[in-house]
């Protein structure tokens, strides 16, 4: 926990229970009553320069309202956005909440605010929705989704994905991956598929190999290193053809390390090392920046 130092606003950083940054306002009784939002000067290069009108849409919705806008440059001193006394008693906002503010325009200054229960309950609908898409353009929209939900871009989306599913045990995984009333086995499910090849770019994780498709798509394959274990990170690689053949049909010798992600194999006594992105962001600390 860390506090600001002495004339700043004061935040708190804490550990955030979902695989992303964000930061969230703490209301006040006294703003809850006037029907505003202080917002933190930090936020100002993400603000309006000069009193004006913006756009907020409220929760999820789609249609914008027209606030007030007042800039710290003017003479209230602080960045604030008013008319918002009925969405917060709408809302039930209460002293002590924290309320989620996004730039979803920059140039148009349009916003999105929402409290932080339901920016988290909805970042994990997005993210169930994902796990069971049942085809890649709909596993895609949901990235898409979750990207713009999270303002973080897709590239680390991927990467934080990968990491919750990691975390999760087999059973966990089975469950969340269900995609029907009987799991499948034999097809790797589209959530999955999608993380792997935007991961490895669809290069094989055992000898680098890859190509081009007639499509301009890489080709590749998904090898279960044990079939009864089903769709967990841990129990897939991405192969190309000849090492798949070389995984079903070969003399094979696997070496998962400490935490049991397959670091090397062995084709009929010809040894590779296996590339596993988990090793590059398992490391990764999300926060939440609360401004008091």
């Amino acid at each position: 926990m860390k506090m600001g130092t002495k004339g700043t606003l004061k935040k708190v950083i804490e550990k955030s229970e979902i695989n992303y940054d964000y930061k969230t306002i703490k209301i006040t009784k006294s703003r809850i009553e006037k029907g505003l939002l202080a917002i933190p000067k930090s936020f100002s290069n993400y603000l309006p320069k000069s009193n004006q009108k913006i756009k907020v849409l409220l929760d999820d919705s789609n249609n914008p309202q027209i606030k007030t806008f007042s800039s710290f440059d003017s003479s209230t001193n602080e960045n604030r956005i008013g008319g918002l006394k009925n969405w917060f008693f709408e809302n039930q906002v209460k002293e002590g909440d924290e309320l989620v503010l996004q730039l979803l325009d920059k140039e148009r200054f349009i916003y999105r605010l929402l409290k932080e229960e339901v920016f988290l309950k909805m970042t994990k609908e997005f993210q169930t929705d994902f796990d069971i898409s049942i085809n890649d353009r709909i596993a895609s929209e949901k990235i898409e989704q979750i990207s713009q939900l999270t303002q973080v871009n897709k590239t680390k989306i991927i990467y934080s994905e990968f990491l919750r599913l990691s975390k999760y045990s087999n059973e966990e995984v089975r469950k969340r991956l269900k995609t029907s009333s009987r799991f499948l086995r034999e097809n790797t499910p589209s959530s999955i598929r999608i993380i792997l090849e935007n991961l490895y770019k669809g290069y094989c994780q055992v000898c680098s190999f890859s190509f081009l498709k007639r499509d301009n798509k890489p080709y590749y394959e998904i090898h279960h290193l044990d079939a009864k274990l089903g769709h967990h990170p841990k129990n897939l690689v991405l192969v190309c053809a000849n090492c798949h053949r070389q995984f079903e049909f070969a003399n094979v010798e696997k070496f998962p390390d400490e935490k049991g992600w397959l670091s090397k194999v062995c084709f009929n006594q010809n040894e590779f090392f296996v590339k596993q992105a988990i090793n590059e962001i398992e490391k990764q600390e999300f926060l939440k920046t609360v401004f008091l």
